[in-house]
């Protein structure tokens, strides 16, 4: 028993430490394959004192998924609304069913592989003074704009997405090997296995952060804790 409160404040010290970024942001993913098939999704985040939620927007008639990270509770819990009922889950927050968790705590020694590759380029994104970083492996070529005054990186940022059994989350890894430990405002990446362009654009800033957002009353969830 001692150790599980152990590993509970662990974790939940890691993330509070991880994440002294507060506030929301939307980001947008395009993505062109070489046929020209192009896919744009956008996911919303959004970083608070005590937890963190990201929105991702199905769009069509799918519903959202509200994914909210309740590390003082070591929980995360999935909430969907359909055909006006409100359902979802709540799993345990583990590297079982968030297999990218190291990477959205910020682990130095799981971040830091490489050395950052920075060129002498600049330019201004959003109000914030960036700067070019270039990564190349055999997996992927690409062009980070760094805004080094934000105090979160990418490759935490994706790892919200990554929640799930069975999801290994690979795309993580690459990002993590090119040691970009800062935000990322601007991101073209050429993916070599999937032969595809993807952009990453992080916009609409904001300090604000609505706490309805956190809140997971009045959703009929099934607990995934529970043994069967």
């Amino acid at each position: 028993m001692k150790n599980k409160i152990a590993i509970i404040v662990i974790v939940f010290s890691a993330i509070c430490q991880a994440q002294s970024f507060k506030g929301s942001f939307d980001l947008k993913i395009s993505q062109e394959s070489n046929n020209g098939n192009q896919h744009i999704e956008t996911v919303s985040y959004f970083f608070g004192e005590e937890k963190t939620a990201i929105i991702m927007h199905a769009g069509g008639n799918q519903p959202d998924l509200r994914l909210v990270f309740n590390p003082a509770d070591s929980i995360i819990s999935g909430l969907f609304e359909m055909n006006g009922k409100k359902g979802g889950y709540i799993l345990p927050m583990n590297e079982k069913y968030w297999p990218t968790m190291k990477y959205a705590l910020g682990e130095k020694d799981v971040l830091s592989n490489s050395e950052v590759n920075y060129t002498e380029n600049k330019k201004e994104i959003n109000g914030y003074n960036t700067k070019e970083v270039s990564c190349s492996n055999d997996k992927m070529e690409a062009t980070f704009w760094i805004a080094e005054e934000i105090e979160l990186s990418l490759t935490q940022v994706m790892a919200y997405q990554f929640v799930g059994s069975g999801k290994e989350g690979e795309d993580i890894k690459m990002l993590a090997d090119c040691g970009i430990m800062k935000l990322a405002l601007n991101t073209n990446l050429f993916d070599k296995q999937r032969n595809s362009n993807i952009v990453l654009e992080i916009e609409n800033f904001s300090t604000e952060i609505d706490s309805e957002v956190f809140n997971t009353n009045d959703y009929e969830l099934s607990d995934m804790r529970k043994p069967k």
